[in-house]
């Protein structure tokens, strides 16, 4: 069923707005004086993220030899881009659930996810943009994700349809939908409010590019077609390429500072797949309660430890143990049996 620009632009207005506080913090991150106190303080406004960062900073990854409780500490120790990194991928994880679980869902996560990685690291290589490429990339697909949760049936017979006869996916889904989702990406980082950049990158990521000046859209639409390439793609290139095809449209000093193996690109994007995976995005309920006790009684009962300068964002470091006496952890007892008494109450009303 054919449907017009104006159909299409109605129904995105159905679709779910972007998590405000990622919205927000992409703006707040767009200023290089950003006070991280501030990103701290928008970050603790929601739940969610905040439970979502406890959790990261207190993984392996990091190695902390204390859990970090507070979040802005947790802000100061792992610095801007990555709190940034940690707080849109799993905000763009947790929008992906909004769709059906079916294997084009996935796919596109994936696809996503090996962009924004590829993306870094082609930053990485050129020395510029490297504080927003992997952001960039993770927002580049957001219209794909728009029309996945706006027709999810539709869409789906759209991509396996254009897999099958081997056609263009963007003139297909135009023809279908009124709109590709390019263009669906644009109209929906303008209606969230997201930057200007983020909008141009959703909407023109597909554009060919001309010279081999590597500005943020470049990088984006290079990183997504070596995404495809190694096969992390939703449907297969009408016009099939290589991985060194795709490198070779790098200017030749970028080209010689990307030197992993396409392998050893794969092994990381899978990492990251798994770090940001939609299917593991959301803690269990018990584990977030408990993270947002130890933050609530550490902010309460403990003011913030200042991060000495240099220390903020530079990787791992041990970080001052803390020791909680008695009243603390009877705070903090109380803390994580209100929040399972918020559970049953609410359990108890889903099933009235």
């Amino acid at each position: 069923m054919q449907r017009s620009a104006a159909t299409i632009s109605a129904s995105l207005k159905k679709v779910p707005p972007f998590p405000p506080v990622a919205a927000k913090l992409l703006s707040l991150l767009g200023n290089p004086a950003v006070d991280t106190n501030e990103v701290a303080d928008l970050i603790g406004s929601d739940a969610t993220f905040t439970a979502r960062l406890l959790q990261r900073v207190n993984s392996a990854e990091f190695g902390f030899i204390s859990d970090i409780t507070n979040v802005r500490r947790a802000v100061a120790l792992l610095g801007l881009d990555t709190t940034r990194q940690i707080t849109l991928s799993h905000a763009t994880a947790a929008y992906a659930q909004g769709g059906l679980k079916t294997e084009t869902m996935r796919r596109c996560w994936q696809h996503t996810v090996a962009t924004a990685v590829l993306a870094e690291e082609i930053a990485a290589a050129c020395g510029a943009f490297s504080s927003v490429a992997f952001t960039a990339g993770i927002m580049h697909d957001v219209g794909r994700l728009g029309l996945l949760v706006a027709y999810p049936e539709e869409y789906e017979r759209v991509i396996r349809y254009a897999a099958e006869r081997c056609l263009d996916v963007l003139d297909f889904e135009a023809e279908e939908f009124g709109a590709h989702h390019a263009e669906a990406g644009r109209l929906l980082a303008e209606r969230w409010g997201l930057p200007t950049e983020m909008a141009l990158i959703a909407g023109r990521h597909h554009d060919p590019c001309e010279g081999m000046e590597l500005d943020l859209l470049r990088i984006v639409h290079l990183a997504c077609r070596l995404a495809d390439v190694l096969g992390y793609d939703v449907v297969k290139p009408l016009k099939p390429s290589t991985a060194s095809e795709v490198i070779a449209e790098l200017p030749p000093q970028t080209r010689a500072r990307l030197v992993q193996a396409p392998e050893d690109l794969c092994a990381h994007i899978e990492e990251r797949i798994r770090e940001f995976g939609s299917e593991t995005a959301g803690a269990p309920p018990e584990e977030t309660l408990a993270l947002l006790a130890v933050a609530s009684a550490s902010d309460e009962l403990e003011p913030a430890t200042n991060v000495p300068e240099g220390e903020a964002g530079s990787g791992p470091r041990e970080s001052v143990v803390q020791r909680f006496p008695a009243h603390r952890k009877r705070t903090l007892l109380l803390w994580i049996l209100a929040g399972f008494a918020v559970l049953a109450v609410a359990a108890i009303w889903a099933f009235r």
